[in-house]
C-alpha cells in the first residue's frame, strides 16, 4: 500500500508541475502577443 500511495503522489507531483510549466509557457506567449498587437494597433 506505501509504494502505490507512493506512486500516487509521484504522479500527482509531475502532473502539477507539467501543468505549472504549460500554464507559464502560454501565459509568457500571451503577453508577448498583446505587447506586438498593441504596438501595431498604435502604428495605424
Amino acid at each position: 500500500m506505501n509504494r502505490i500511495t507512493t506512486g500516487v503522489i509521484v504522479s500527482l507531483l509531475i502532473a502539477a508541475a507539467a501543468l505549472a510549466w504549460t500554464t507559464n509557457h502560454y501565459h509568457g506567449n500571451a503577453v508577448k502577443y498583446k505587447g506586438q498587437r498593441d504596438t501595431a494597433t498604435h502604428n495605424l
